[in-house]
């Protein structure tokens, strides 16, 4: 088991300092404040997070009184923007959710403790909560040491956390696949059982989360998954897939890694491309490059 610490070189970024920043004026305020979900697991892996959020149980009101710049469009879902340098920071209040009514966000939420804020979300190393004053980790749900293993383990029961939000059957294989993670079996039991769920997802969603597999590392871990997963059939049932072509798909990403779609598509006749990118949101300049 690798030991992780916090990525020194991504606290100097201007970045974190403003993040750490929105932290230590809600502690000075009387609040319980972190760092929370993927910026921290980004740092614990030695990355620069693109972008930070922060946790607390501080509610909207008393965030925009502590801020009064900061921005309430999500604060009925206990989440207020906070601009700061360049950039706007989303700073969520501790709270678990009512059931999901749309596949996507929940019906109600209700403002809670940290305990209950670590239950609401997807996997356990997205669950992480860190205090840049203290410099210390809070990991309520065990999700550090799936970070130092790493396994993908889906918070709670994994039929019922993906069947909320079919997305996340998506969010899975990204995830094992960018961070060159294993899943826990019970979770990767439940991402093939529900993988023909996917289809009601929203083809813009989908085709981002593929976007993301295929532009990130380890592209081809990521495109074995979503075969072995049931995925690839599910959005693809008339795709051919072969090992033989999964080599080919991986050395033209390694090749051309920025026109992954030509990458991901080799092999296939124009007519079958076509086809194929029906199914997904491509931009203009994608569908170019693919000739269609």
């Amino acid at each position: 088991m690798a030991v992780l610490t916090i990525n020194e070189s991504a606290r100097k970024t201007q970045a974190f300092r403003d993040a750490a920043q929105i932290v230590t004026r809600l502690k000075k305020s009387g609040f319980e404040a972190y760092l929370v979900g993927g910026c921290v697991r980004d740092l614990l892996l030695g990355l620069a997070p693109t972008d930070y959020d922060v946790a607390t149980n501080a509610q909207p009101e008393d965030v925009q009184k502590i801020f009064p710049r900061s921005q309430g469009e999500g604060r009925k879902f206990g989440v207020i923007c906070v601009p700061i340098s360049d950039s706007l920071i989303e700073v969520a209040a501790f709270r678990e959710d009512g059931p999901y009514f749309d596949l996507r966000r929940p019906a109600f939420v209700r403002y809670a403790g940290i305990e209950e804020d670590a239950q609401r979300r997807d996997f356990t190393i997205n669950a992480l909560y860190y205090d840049p004053v203290k410099d210390i980790i809070s990991d309520p749900v065990e999700g550090l040491p799936d970070l130092e293993d790493r396994i993908l383990r889906v918070i709670g029961d994994p039929f019922e956390r993906l069947d909320e939000d079919w997305l996340r059957l998506l969010r899975a294989v990204r995830f094992a696949s960018r961070f060159n993670l294993e899943f826990e079996f019970v979770t990767w039991d439940a991402v093939r059982a529900l993988a023909p769920l996917v289809t009601g997802v929203v083809s813009e969603r989908i085709t981002e989360e593929i976007r993301l597999m295929l532009a990130g590392p380890n592209a081809a871990k990521a495109v074995g998954l979503l075969y072995t997963s049931g995925l690839w059939k599910a959005i693809w049932p008339d795709l051919p897939f072969s090992v033989q072509r999964l080599h080919k798909i991986a050395v033209a990403l390694e090749t051309d890694g920025k026109n992954f779609w030509k990458a991901f598509f080799t092999d296939l006749s124009h007519d079958a491309i076509a086809e194929a990118t029906g199914k997904l949101k491509l931009t203009r300049s994608e569908k170019s490059s693919l000739n269609i």
